[in-house]
């Protein structure tokens, strides 16, 4: 079983599957193939439950689990730490949760809200690289006994080959692809995905409807998904519920979406796109309601937060999970946290009736992981490991994280030097993926570009005006807080709703960013490399990755060089390869890497008041800083 190949797996799929749509019931289980080519609900009858009956079930969930199949940091070639100490993390771990909830009890289902199959070395060596064995994730979850799988952008991100395989693959293993408001691009009232899909547990009719955030268009590339759109989920939401409870007859309707419950997040983007609100869960409970007309909980993913009946991370500065009546639950993100739904129905009138829901997280601490889970992706560890421990370069010196969102340094620069060396741009912008850790001085591996440059963009390069450069460096600083000397000790540095991989920096000018005034006035002292004035009016050549190329955090937008979505100015360059691997071939050219190759082309100002406020922000934080300025 674990040797299958893909082929051999999409040969399965074809052998069980009809050539059309069967619908997916955990009453009648039948295997269908995707994308789906026709969808027709079934029309029930009522399930009838014993006078006085009561039944308790159990929806344990994972979101946003990004290839953390085992507990292994590929850059760091150790277990997964933050900030130097253990951050426990994948399924292997979740695994044992899972065992012993189904020993408490039986009926139990397993499921993920999608942002499976991207995000570590694993993912993508098996994603891209060797893909004649079964996914690792299509592998671990049939394994684990997942039975829904809702799909998330970076499934998407993948491109259709590799997503329509691996929603192939989990057919065969009877597992429910989702996503009600993917529809074909040729026909949008038709699924591509399965809308939903119908479990019986402990003889309760248990409806999952699948949604998936519509804010794909701004982050991704066309070709990502050619053949299908992403609809509205609230209009989706209002047709599809009906359906579940009035002709499928359901006991209990679960939504299993992959989007956040914070609507403000990125709507004014998504608004430059003219698309659907990114982040719709709590509007598709605020439009539909709760009870036997509407959700009974919905499992949200996306925003990586943590939501159960003690806590709420993300919505609206609240710790409240019930929104409209319907309960929430999120278990944060990499396999860090098991959600469980625990469901208490009674009978009434002859019909099985919600009369309770808790909504808990169990976090991985201190759970070891499933001894046979590790033996059973053995392959899969061995072959990303091998992959992983390639030398590619040297560094010279240790390269910290710690500071790449708060002053120049090597890890940003490298990803400069490597797009301006393939791009042969003028100007390089790029971000920074973390502040946390470090390449130890020696070999850099595989491993080690992974965790520098964790998702897998490609490389593109626009003409821009100095103006356009301007204003999109000025957008981009609203990652910094206005800071002066008269709130330096009560105002952080950091925008705590911009997230660092949205804060971009440039290469190839020199400039300062004034912490005392405000994003539209603060980029200042912008000069050519040589010290002659930056020409505003100038056309540059301006090399950025294929996420922000496709409008991703509204950069592009902002600065007018993007409109409804739609570039409008020239581009000037595509690269074949992903960023990682350019990055790859990058230092096999140049060898070596280090403090030397720093350009220092721009910095934050005034100094002394940056260096207090950064100060300010590490001791706030209980972070030991790297360099001693900041002590």
């Amino acid at each position: 079983m674990f040797n299958l190949k893909k082929v051999a797996a999409l040969v399965l799929a074809a052998l069980l599957l009809s050539t059309g749509f069967a619908f997916a019931s955990g009453l009648a289980e039948q295997r269908i193939s995707y994308p789906v080519k026709d969808f027709t609900p079934v029309e029930r009858t009522v399930n009838q439950a014993e006078p006085g009956s009561v039944v308790e079930i159990s929806i344990l969930s994972t979101n946003d689990e990004h290839g953390w199949l085992f507990d292994w940091d590929f850059s760091m070639n150790s277990p997964r730490m933050y900030r130097g100490k253990p951050s426990p993390t994948g399924l292997a771990r979740v695994s044992t949760l899972v065992n012993q909830l189904r020993e408490e009890n039986p009926n139990t289902l397993l499921l993920s809200a999608g942002d499976s199959i991207q995000g570590t070395l694993l993912s993508y060596y098996y994603n891209f690289i060797d893909q004649d064995e079964v996914n690792p994730v299509t592998a671990i979850f049939d394994k684990m006994g997942y039975e829904v799988w809702t799909v998330g952008n970076h499934e998407v991100e993948q491109g259709e080959m590799v997503m329509k395989t691996v929603a192939n693959e989990m057919a065969a293993k009877g597992i429910a692809v989702l996503s009600a408001n993917a529809v074909w691009k040729s026909d949008n009232s038709k699924p591509y995905y399965l809308p939903y899909t119908v479990k019986d547990i402990g003889g309760v009719r248990v409806g999952f409807l699948g949604l998936t955030t519509p804010g794909i268009p701004m982050w991704l590339s066309e070709d990502t998904h050619t053949e299908h759109d992403f609809l509205d989920m609230v209009e989706t939401a209002k047709k599809y519920v009906p359906i579940l409870r009035n002709k499928e007859k359901v006991d209990v309707l679960i939504g299993v979406f992959h989007s956040g419950m914070n609507e403000n997040y990125d709507i004014a983007k998504a608004a430059m796109f003219g698309i659907p609100a990114p982040n719709a869960s709590a509007l598709v409970a605020e439009a539909v309601g709760s009870g036997p007309a509407g959700f009974d909980a919905i499992i949200t993913a996306h925003s990586h937060k943590v939501i159960d009946d003690t806590k709420n991370t993300e919505y609206n500065d609240t710790d409240s999970n019930v929104v409209n009546g319907v309960k929430f639950i999120q278990a944060a993100n990499w396999g860090s946290m098991l959600g469980e739904l625990k469901i208490t129905l009674k009978e009434k009138n002859g019909k099985y009736s919600v009369s309770d829901i808790k909504a808990i997280t169990h976090s991985v601490n201190g759970v070891k992981e499933d001894p046979e889970i590790l033996s059973f992706i053995d392959q899969y560890i061995k072959g990303s490991k091998g992959y992983a421990s390639e030398t590619v370069g040297v560094a010279e010196n240790d390269l910290n994280f710690q500071l790449s969102l708060l002053q120049e340094s090597e890890i940003v620069d490298l990803i400069h030097e490597t797009q301006l060396y393939f791009s042969g741009a003028d100007i390089s912008i790029a971000a920074s993926f973390g502040d946390n850790g470090i390449i130890p001085a020696g070999d850099i591996t595989v491993g080690n570009i992974a965790g520098i440059y964790i998702y897998e963009n490609f490389l593109n390069a626009v003409r821009l005006t100095g103006q356009q450069i301007k204003d999109y460096l000025e957008y981009s600083s609203n990652y910094y807080n206005v800071v002066t000397q008269g709130n330096v000790d009560s105002v952080s540095i950091i925008n705590p709703d911009v997230m660092g991989y949205n804060y971009d920096m440039a290469q190839g000018l020199l400039y300062d960013i004034d912490l005392t005034k405000a994003p539209g006035a603060r980029i200042i002292n912008m000069r050519n490399m040589d010290g002659s004035p930056f020409d505003l009016k100038k056309s540059y050549s301006v090399t950025l990755n294929s996420y922000r190329y496709n409008g991703g955090g509204g950069h592009l937008a902002a600065c007018g060089a993007m409109k409804d979505g739609l570039l409008t100015v020239e581009t000037t360059y595509k690269s074949s390869m992903a960023m990682r691997d350019l990055m790859i071939e990058y230092l096999k050219v140049k060898k070596t890497w280090g403090v030397e190759d720093i350009e220092e082309n721009w910095k934050l100002v005034p100094e002394g008041l940056a260096v207090e406020a950064i100060r300010n922000y590490f001791e706030n934080n209980n972070i030991e800083p790297v360099d001693t300025k900041y002590q």
